[in-house]
Parts: C-alpha cells; sequence; structure tokens
C-alpha cells in the first residue's frame, strides 16, 4: 500500500501509524509511517520551536517511517490506543489535552487490515480544539458524558470547595471502580500540601499518603513525570510499577509500602499552574481507556472549580485589604462603620492623616514614604490589638497617607479622647528608614454616631473635615472633634438639605440622552439625573450628584431617576414596540445595598419594563474597592436579563484581569479620551486599542461626549460599536424622547 496518498485523503490532520508486536502480546517500536499535509505542520513547527528529541545526526524536517518520539514526547497514552488499534483492530475515539498550549485535540485511531510480518499499521487523526465544551459536546459514549455531568453537578451543588471535593472523588472512585480517590492541594509558597478530600473503599487497607513524611516531595516530582505536554500517569500493572522504581524510586516505595498496584493520576492545572493532583489508586484496569477519557474531562472542570475558589478567595482578600500595609482598606471601613450603625450602638470614627508626609516622599524617595506607612501601620495595627485597652478599636487605610479609625465601647468623652491620644503616642517614638531617624506626627479629627452623623458617609465626611480644620490650624494639640460650624464651605450642607427636600418632594427628574449606533439607528437612552429646589430652580447635576455622593444620598437619587424613567420607557416600549435600551448609573453604594436587587426587582414589576432592556451602568472603580461582592451582585443581574456597562472606563486603576473575570456586556469611553483623540495620533491610537480590548473580551463600546463631525468618523474608521453626544442628541425631557422613538419607527 502506498501510505503516502492513501494518508493525503484524509481532511484531518492525520498519520499512519506502525506498531511492532511482540511474542508476550505486547508492543515494542512505534513509527509514524507517513502523514498529510496538516500533519506535517504540526510537526514543522514542532522542530522549528525545538520541542523535539531530535539529534544532531538527525534532518530537521521529517523523515517517514521515525520512531515517533523523535517529534513527540513519549506518551504511553498514544502508545495503548495505537496498539489497541493497529495490533487488537479496535476502532478508538478518545480526547487528549495538551497543557503547554491549553489546545483539546479530539483522537480518532483507525486499524489498517495490512500487516507486514510482526508490523502492523493504523490511522491517527488529531482534529485541535480550544473549547473543552465542544469536546464534551462530541463525547460519543453516553457512560462517559454522564459522568463528566455527574461531577460538573456536584461541584455547582456544593456549598464550598470541600464540599464540592468530597462529592467528586465519591463519584470518581466509583468510576474508576477503584480502592480509593484522593485530591491534593499543592501549597508551594510553603513547600507543603494539604489533602482536601480522600473516599476509601470500605475495608480498605491501603496506607494513606499522610502516612509517609515528605510527601510534598514526592507530589512535587509527578510535574517533571508529566511534563508540560503530558497529560497524566497511568499505571497497570508490574511492568509499569517497575518503570517507576527506574524513574522515580521514591515516590515507587512509597506505592509499594501503601498497598498499591495501579494508578491512574491526572494534575489540577490552570493555564501553566498546577494546582494540585487527582488520583485513582487500584482501579479497574480492563475499562482503562474509559477512565482516562472521563477524568481527562473531569479534571479540567475540577480545575477550573478549584482555581475560580482560590481567585474569590484571593479577590474578597484584596477586596477588603490595603495591600501596602495589610490593614482593612476603605471598602472594609465603611461597611464595618454601616455595621456599627444596623447595631445602634455609640461609636466615634477618627480621620487621620500623617503631616507633612509629602516632604518625606519628596526627599528620600516613594519607596522611603512606603516604608514609613508600613511601619505606622504596624504601630497602630499593635495599638488596635492591645487587650489592655479598655476600648475596641478598628485601624484601617483608606488612602495614601490616610487612615480611618474606629472607636467604640467607651463610657465617656474622656476615655474617647484617650483611646485616640494612644494612637498619637505610639509615634512619639522615631522611625528609623534607610539609616535615617524620622520623627512623623499625625493629624485626628472625629465625628460620633449619632451624635454627629447618621450615615457612615457622613461620619467619614466629618470627621475628614475635622482633621482638616486641626491641620489647618498648626496646633500642638492634633486631635479635633466635628462641630457643624467647621464647614467653611457651607454650600455643601446648603445643597444637601436641597437634596433632601427634592426627594422628599418629588423634584428629582430625569433626561433622556439618545445612543446610537455608527449607521445612526437609536440604541436607546442613557438616564440622566435632573433636580430642581423648593422654589423650582434649576440645580445643576455636577453640583448636586458629588454632594448626593459624599453624604450618602447618591442611591436615593439612582432610585427616583431609575424608577421614573422605567415607567416612562417600559410604556414607551410596550406603546411603539421599540427595541430600545434604557441605560441607569447605578453607584458603588447603591450596588452593595442588601436590598438592591429587591428594590430593583420591584421597579420592573411596577413599571412593566422588560429586564433585557435595562442596562446598568458602574464605574470600573467597583473591581478595585468591591470586586468580590460586585460580581456575586452582577451575576445575580445577569440572570435576570439585564445588561451591564462600566461607565468612564480608562479614568480608573482597573487591571486588565480584573476586567476579563467582570461579567459586563458594554464598555463606555470617557468624554475625556474622545476630547483629546483627534489631537494626537497616540491620543487616537489610545482610543482604539480601548475599542480592540473590549472587542477581544466580548465588550460592545460606546463613545460618550461624541460633539464634533471628525471624532465621528474616527470612532467610524477605529471600529467603535456606538456613539452618545451632542453631535446627534442632547439630553432630553419625555416628550422629545417619544418624539424621536416614533419618527424613527
Amino acid at each position: 500500500m502506498d501510505f503516502q496518498k492513501f494518508i493525503e485523503t484524509f481532511f484531518s490532520p492525520a498519520c499512519v501509524v506502525s506498531v511492532e508486536k511482540t511474542a508476550d502480546n505486547g508492543y515494542g517500536k512505534i513509527c509514524i509511517v507517513a502523514c498529510n499535509k496538516k500533519y506535517l505542520d504540526m510537526i514543522d513547527y514542532r522542530i522549528s520551536s525545538g520541542n523535539t528529541s531530535l539529534s544532531s545526526d538527525d534532518a530537521l524536517s521529517f523523515v517517514n517511517n521515525s520512531l515517533y518520539f523523535k517529534y513527540f514526547p513519549m506518551n504511553r497514552n498514544f502508545e495503548d490506543v495505537c496498539f489497541k488499534s493497529a495490533v487488537q483492530k479496535k476502532e478508538i475515539h478518545t480526547y487528549v489535552h495538551l497543557n503547554s498550549d491549553d489546545m483539546w485535540f479530539d483522537i480518532y485511531v483507525m486499524p489498517l487490515d495490512c500487516e507486514n510480518g510482526s508490523t502492523c499499521y493504523c490511522i491517527y487523526s488529531a482534529v485541535p480544539s480550544d473549547n473543552a465544551d465542544n469536546i464534551l459536546g462530541n463525547v460519543h459514549n453516553n457512560q462517559i458524558s454522564n459522568d463528566v455531568l455527574k461531577t460538573c453537578i456536584k461541584l455547582h451543588k456544593a456549598t464550598g470547595l470541600k464540599d464540592a471535593m468530597e462529592g467528586v472523588i465519591s463519584e470518581i472512585r466509583r468510576i474508576c471502580d477503584a480502592e480509593s480517590c484522593t485530591v491534593l492541594l499543592l501549597k508551594k509558597e510553603e513547600e507543603n500540601y494539604s489533602i482536601l478530600a480522600t473516599n476509601f473503599k470500605p475495608g480498605s487497607r491501603l496506607k494513606p499518603v499522610t502516612e509517609f513524611p515528605n510527601y510534598y516531595d514526592i507530589a512535587s516530582s509527578w510535574e517533571k513525570m508529566i511534563g508540560d505536554e503530558g497529560d497524566c500517569i497511568i499505571i497497570q500493572n508490574k511492568s509499569d510499577l517497575e518503570y517507576v522504581s527506574r524513574i522515580n524510586n521514591p515516590w515507587y516505595l512509597t506505592l509499594v509500602e501503601a498497598g498499591v498496584e495501579s494508578v491512574v493520576l491526572y494534575p489540577l492545572r490552570q493555564e501553566n499552574e498546577v494546582l494540585g493532583y487527582i488520583w485513582a489508586t487500584n482501579f479497574n484496569t480492563d475499562i482503562t481507556l474509559r477512565i482516562k477519557e472521563t477524568l481527562e474531562l473531569t479534571t479540567f472542570f475540577v480545575s477550573s472549580h478549584i482555581a475560580k475558589y482560590k481567585v474569590l478567595r484571593r479577590l474578597n482578600h484584596m477586596s477588603y485589604t490595603d495591600s501596602l500595609t495589610g490593614l482593612p482598606n476603605r471598602f472594609a471601613s465603611t461597611e464595618y462603620i454601616a455595621d456599627l450603625i444596623n447595631h445602634e450602638g455609640r461609636f466615634a470614627v477618627v480621620y487621620i492623616d500623617l503631616n507633612h508626609f509629602k516632604r518625606i516622599n519628596d526627599t528620600l524617595g516613594l519607596e522611603a514614604g512606603n516604608q514609613v506607612l508600613i511601619e505606622i501601620a504596624e504601630r497602630w495595627k499593635a495599638v488596635s490589638d492591645d487587650y489592655g485597652s479598655v476600648t475596641s478599636d478598628y485601624i484601617t487605610r483608606i488612602n495614601g497617607d490616610e487612615f480611618l479609625l474606629v472607636i467604640y465601647d467607651y463610657n465617656s468623652d474622656e476615655e474617647l479622647r484617650e483611646a485616640i491620644v494612644r494612637y498619637a503616642d505610639a509615634l512619639n517614638d522615631h522611625l528609623s528608614i534607610g539609616g535615617v531617624e524620622l520623627y512623623v506626627t499625625a493629624s485626628f479629627g472625629y465625628a460620633e454616631y449619632p451624635a454627629d452623623a447618621g450615615t457612615a458617609d457622613e461620619l467619614i465626611s466629618y470627621s475628614s473635615a475635622a482633621m482638616s480644620e486641626i491641620k489647618k490650624a498648626n496646633s500642638s494639640d492634633h486631635i479635633l472633634r466635628f462641630t457643624s460650624d467647621i464647614l467653611s464651605n457651607e454650600r455643601i450642607l446648603e445643597v444637601e438639605n436641597k437634596i433632601r427636600v427634592a426627594l422628599e418632594n418629588d423634584l428629582i427628574y430625569f433626561n433622556l440622552q439618545p445612543q446610537f449606533d455608527m449607521a445612526h439607528k437609536l440604541r436607546g437612552f442613557e438616564a440622566l439625573a435632573r433636580m430642581r429646589d423648593a422654589d423650582g430652580n434649576f440645580i445643576s447635576p455636577g453640583e448636586f450628584v458629588p454632594v448626593a455622593e459624599k453624604v450618602g444620598l447618591v442611591d436615593k437619587v439612582d432610585e427616583a431617576v431609575f424608577r421614573k424613567a422605567a415607567m416612562f420607557l417600559g410604556g414607551l416600549i410596550r406603546k411603539t414596540g421599540a427595541d430600545i435600551v434604557l441605560s441607569v448609573n447605578v453607584s458603588v453604594l447603591h450596588l452593595m445595598k442588601n436590598d438592591f436587587l429587591d428594590e430593583l426587582k420591584d421597579i420592573l414589576k411596577e413599571s412593566g419594563m422588560p429586564s433585557d432592556r435595562v442596562e446598568i451602568e458602574i464605574t470600573e472603580s467597583i473591581m478595585i474597592e468591591s470586586a468580590e461582592k460586585a460580581i456575586l451582585c452582577i451575576d445575580k443581574l445577569r440572570e435576570m436579563g439585564i445588561r451591564i456597562a462600566i461607565d468612564d472606563f480608562g479614568t480608573g486603576y482597573s487591571s486588565l484581569s480584573y476586567l476579563n473575570n467582570f461579567p459586563a456586556n458594554l464598555l463606555k469611553i470617557d468624554k475625556s479620551f474622545i476630547d483629546k483623540m483627534n489631537l494626537s495620533e497616540s491620543s487616537k491610537q489610545y482610543v482604539a486599542a480601548i475599542i480592540s480590548i473590549g472587542h477581544i473580551m466580548g465588550f460592545e463600546v460606546i463613545s460618550e461626549g461624541v460633539e464634533k463631525d471628525d471624532q465621528l468618523e474616527t470612532l467610524r474608521e477605529i471600529g467603535c460599536d456606538y456613539i452618545q453626544g451632542f453631535i446627534w442628541g442632547r439630553p432630553l425631557p419625555q416628550e422629545e424622547a417619544e418624539k424621536l422613538v416614533t419618527d424613527m419607527i
């Protein structure tokens, strides 16, 4: 047979493999006899990348009838399927995950009837896929598919990681008909491990790994055995055990002592990181191929679940912790204060600012400044943790050289002041930074609940005002309590009062600014907050919105605007059948409220506004301040069909790793970037990069503040999806918005 002509008739990457049959019903040499162009391209790529075992004497191109391991890593699984197909004449369909490229391969192996003495042949075809879901969807064996799905269901139904793993390994032990199954997590930074879950067959005499000393070293050795391109380790018989004894004798000795006769072991990987391992011991070797196929997919989903758990745990820590000092951060302090308010006890919020800290940064550098902050944080943490203290304290870092302290369980004003003095006194001893002795002082302003303020935002704002006042006074006394006359800008209080009156008297209303696609088709409207005072005077949103945010009223403003806009647009959609979206702004404070989802459902029910026509706009800062809680809330919004837009993208500090995990539909590019877009090529490319990033991550992109024809043309050129701005539509009252919709239908 002309193998080369025969294999070139295959569309998928394929090769002819020869297997040498031995007298003991085993196999010897396995060679690639011939391959088609697509399979040859895979080999050529490996050769050019240096990922082969070719010697200096070998040709730097594929040679027919070569041993397969010249071009690919030695792999027992590859050898097994080729042997079963070529020698035992079985048709095989299986799966392989190439860890180094995170690529799945759908493998088909078919026997050829021709033989040449003791040499048998088969066709080996490998169809690549970058999506495990596609592989699962094509599983040819219903039993394998059911086994994988049962495992996934157990993962998602469990209340915690440990519960999930205990359910999974019980299922895997059943699938493998094994004596035991274990999940081990590596703690590389500690050079240690933990057994996440284990399951033994009743009556098993196997010795658990926890009874072996230094088992971390054994577990660490498996990664080298598997390699970057391997997928698992399978030990089926004494011959395999003898092979292990030669290449990894310490592990072999533990296997023998434990009473192990067979093992199938898979790494739990996330990208290039090995999180741990899962293995079944003394399994049914008659169904090895089915076990391999099942675990290939199962461990992929288990790995993803463990990685997600670790990310969420890390995000939770990051959401509430200042990365420099390890103290709780602004979000943690705000939540802590809100919890104290719910308990209706007396407490004080102390705003602390280091005096002349800028001089340290300017003279000694930012690194020295960071060391000062770390040292002071450690001192104040020690004061806070002092069990001999009369009061209970909670110290946080909220920004730069600013800290926030919460004090409760005091019995008098004197005890409160004495508690604050302890933090001032902690700075009396000098700090030694880089051989330089520094003396640092701080200013302390405080406000008390409920005497001075009734909300977390007010307490923080008023204590900050008191701190600023004592700092300006340049007094030897660095501690000051808030009083109402401290607020030099009386306009803030005046506007706050106007907002409260407006909320009570239904003076908050909305305008609708249209959004269009690049063909000038109406996409929908953004609802913008507007307000009049009791005398009918218009108050600029640029004035009242920041004050509402500062004093903790922005959630009430958000709700009023959303409710009224939804009532109007919901009725308009029912009346006209228009396919339009209502986009509304929601502050971090509003989104984090415990009753936010209930409030939203109530608005949708009352207005009849379809949930899939609602878009919630949040700023990217939420990805830094409260990522975990936000994602949990947003996931529930997405389940309701509500769209999510990231507002003012590019103005905050979010990283692409956060963005990549953020369940949004739309990016909104801030007006400041559009204003500068055509002033330089770099500014234009910056906007183009944001659009490209958005599209890569599966988001649509809208640009805000588009006012000029040349801006519109540039946005068309660089692939923006939608625009919002004066060029096609100013904010409109209800009547004009309705006319726009009816005119465009």
